[in-house]
């Protein structure tokens, strides 16, 4: 077991290297090339209709649990979001407006 593992060991670089060769040209060879057909092109282009995907049925059908907590964050990040865009609007709103007073009375 010995002298096989010290000989394998020795073996030169460019020994690996021409195996490596050997085993990638007949894994090539062996692959199909796939031809790349044009209304391939045109489904993933968004140009030909493309088949409607099996509905998933089953105990798969319902969302997971990480799925609605990634949804109730998203929900209330928007809230949140919403509610300062909301409150900055008026409170510009209301600087302007105290602004302008400022100025017809003047």
């Amino acid at each position: 077991m010995w002298s096989r593992i010290a000989r394998s060991a020795r073996r030169s670089a460019t020994t690996i290297l021409r195996s490596a060769q050997t085993g990638l040209r007949s894994a090539a060879a062996t692959r199909p090339r796939r031809r790349i057909r044009l209304i391939d092109v045109l489904r993933v282009l968004g140009l030909a209709r493309r088949a409607v995907p099996r509905p998933v049925v089953g105990p798969k059908a319902y969302p997971q649990w990480w799925q609605r907590l990634l949804a109730l964050v998203v929900l209330i990040a928007l809230v949140v979001g919403i509610g300062f865009a909301l409150a900055a609007l008026v409170g510009l709103l209301v600087v302007v407006a105290g602004f302008l007073l400022e100025q017809a009375i003047s």
